[in-house]
C-alpha cells in the first residue's frame, strides 16, 4: 500500500495534491477532480488542475460541498485518461496531502483498476504533522486549519485545498526546524 511509503524527513522538492470525490470509499466512489502544486526548493513551479468525468452521476451532497456539478464534468476526460497525466506530473517527487491515506486510497484503487504501475513516491501527511506542530488547533480538519491561520483560499476544490495544505506543510516544516 502507498501509505507505507511515508517520507520521514520534511523536503523542499515535492508535490502537494488533493482530490475531490463522489464519496468516501475508494472502492465505490469516483474521483471528480485532481489538483496538484509542484514545488522545487519550496517555490511553486507548476500546477495541475483537472476535472474528471465520472461514470455515475455526482450526488447532490457532493455538488453542495464542492460546487462541482454534472454540467462542469460532462465534456471532461475520464480517470483512465487523467490519472496517467497526474502520475507523469508528480514524477518521482514526494507527495504531500492532508489526510494522505484517504486521497492515496483513491489513487491506489484506480491504479489497480487501470493496471498501472503502483506509485513508489514517498508521501507526507500534513494531518499527522499538524497534530504535532499545531497543538492549539480546535481540530485538524483542513477547513479548521484554514480558519486557524486566517487563510483566504477557497475550500473543497482541489487547488485551493492544495494551497492550504502547502501552507500547513510549510508552517510545520518551519516549526520542526526550530524544535530540532
Amino acid at each position: 500500500m502507498i501509505e507505507l511509503n511515508k517520507e520521514t524527513k520534511l523536503v523542499d522538492d515535492y508535490v502537494v495534491f488533493d482530490l475531490e470525490t463522489t464519496g468516501l470509499k475508494a472502492y465505490e466512489a469516483e474521483i471528480i477532480e485532481i489538483g496538484a502544486l509542484k514545488y522545487r526548493n519550496n517555490k511553486l513551479i507548476d500546477t495541475f488542475s483537472v476535472l474528471v468525468k465520472p461514470k455515475r452521476r455526482i450526488p447532490n451532497v457532493i455538488t453542495q460541498i464542492t460546487g462541482i456539478n454534472e454540467e462542469m464534468v460532462k465534456d471532461k476526460e475520464s480517470i483512465e485518461v487523467v490519472l496517467p497525466k497526474f502520475i507523469e506530473f508528480i514524477e518521482d517527487l514526494p507527495i504531500v496531502a492532508h489526510n494522505a491515506p484517504f486521497d492515496l486510497s483513491f489513487i491506489e484503487e484506480n491504479i489497480k483498476r487501470l493496471n498501472l504501475e503502483m506509485l513508489k513516491n514517498k508521501n507526507i501527511d500534513t494531518l499527522e504533522l499538524a497534530r504535532v506542530y499545531i497543538p492549539k488547533a480546535y481540530n485538524y480538519k483542513l477547513e479548521t486549519l484554514k480558519k486557524f491561520f486566517k487563510l483566504e483560499y477557497g475550500s473543497h476544490r482541489s487547488v485551493d485545498d492544495c494551497a492550504t495544505t502547502n501552507y500547513v506543510y510549510q508552517y510545520c516544516k518551519n516549526k520542526a526546524k526550530v524544535v530540532n
